[in-house]
């Protein structure tokens, strides 16, 4: 069976505090993730034991705010919550919760699809809790005079985020796409692989910001020409802009053919070219999907949310598709 493409703006790049999107890739909800796009309280773990026990004093030592040092505008505040830490992200109101493993280190399991997550404090030489951080990945630093961030929405018509429209993608693995379009006075981003939407609006000429995540922050660049070539997403996450391409009936011609599931050899699908399209029916069910050609190797549905990518070997011929994001098919010679 083909799977059901799940985001992870993190399984694209696992990192629980860096902050890397969407995209890809990258947009699983991880603890400091700034991938979550929008704000969702997490309810409290059923199962919150734990064989280490803090007195209040202990407890009262991890309070504060904490900020990361890869990403200056990202906070996160901590507060007792009953024999846990509760870890508030202070760019979207998302909450975890964290109970002590040890004095100085505490796991979460609320991400379940990834793992449990692992953080660590770290004293200074006067033994306060100066910083945390998870696994290898940044440090976060204790603040003590922690200002909000603030982005202010500059005046702006639907006509002059016009240039911003378009496909671009991920410069780290040319699998991940997303869109950007105009819908009302908003720049709206689409994460293919999902479906997923999240508005933005102007701060500046180039920058913009989500209402939903103000924290969650794009970064275009234009050429000499102001011909818009690339966005930058979480100050992080580079995408370039693609110029949307039909294929030749050649080339549509060329991916035909029959495909086996690389997991289960029992699956096929067969790719058909039809009316400058591509039609893929699963052969266990017979259902049939449309994909538009996006460029001469990427084809997408836009209403289904379903991205499909042509692999092809060093001498140019059709070999593979990755259907979804992450369901690889090989093509069954004739």
């Amino acid at each position: 069976m083909i799977h059901t493409y799940k985001s992870s703006f993190s399984s694209l790049f696992r990192s629980a505090f860096l902050p890397k999107l969407m995209i890809a890739t990258c947009f699983i909800i991880n603890f400091f993730n700034p991938r979550l796009l929008q704000a969702q309280e997490v309810q409290k773990p059923a199962e919150t034991k734990s064989a280490v026990h803090l007195n209040e004093k202990q407890w009262k030592e991890f309070e504060g705010i904490f900020q990361s040092s890869n990403n200056k505008e990202m906070y996160v505040q901590l507060s007792d919550g009953e024999n846990m830490l509760v870890a508030k992200l202070l760019w979207n109101n998302n909450v975890m919760h964290l109970v002590p493993e040890t004095e100085l280190t505490f796991i979460s399991k609320e991400s379940e699809d990834e793992g449990p997550l692992h953080v660590r404090f770290t004293r200074d030489s006067a033994g306060i809790i100066a910083n945390l951080s998870v696994g290898n990945n940044d440090v976060w630093n204790r603040v003590k005079d922690y200002k909000p961030v603030v982005k202010k929405e500059m005046q702006h018509t639907s006509e002059q985020l016009k240039p911003f429209e378009g496909l671009y993608q991920f410069s780290e693995d040319k699998n991940r796409f997303i869109q950007f379009s105009v819908k009302n006075n908003n720049l709206v981003l689409k994460q293919h692989w999902d479906g997923n939407e999240i508005p933005f609006v102007p701060e500046s000429e180039l920058g913009f910001f989500s209402k939903v995540a103000p924290l969650f922050s794009l970064m275009f660049t234009k050429d000499k020409d102001g011909t818009i070539t690339q966005v930058l997403a979480f100050k992080k996450d580079l995408w370039d802009k693609v110029k949307k391409i039909s294929p030749t009936n050649e080339q549509l011609k060329a991916i035909e053919g029959k495909y086996q599931f690389k997991d289960d050899k029992d699956n096929y699908i067969q790719i058909m070219a039809r009316d400058n399209n591509l039609a893929v029916k699963q052969l266990w069910d017979n259902k049939e999907i449309v994909l538009e050609p996006q460029t001469e190797t990427y084809f997408y549905n836009n209403d289904q949310s379903y991205p499909l990518q042509v692999i092809k070997d060093k001498e140019g011929k059709v070999i593979q598709v990755l259907v979804l994001g992450i369901d690889l098919f090989d093509k069954v010679k004739d």
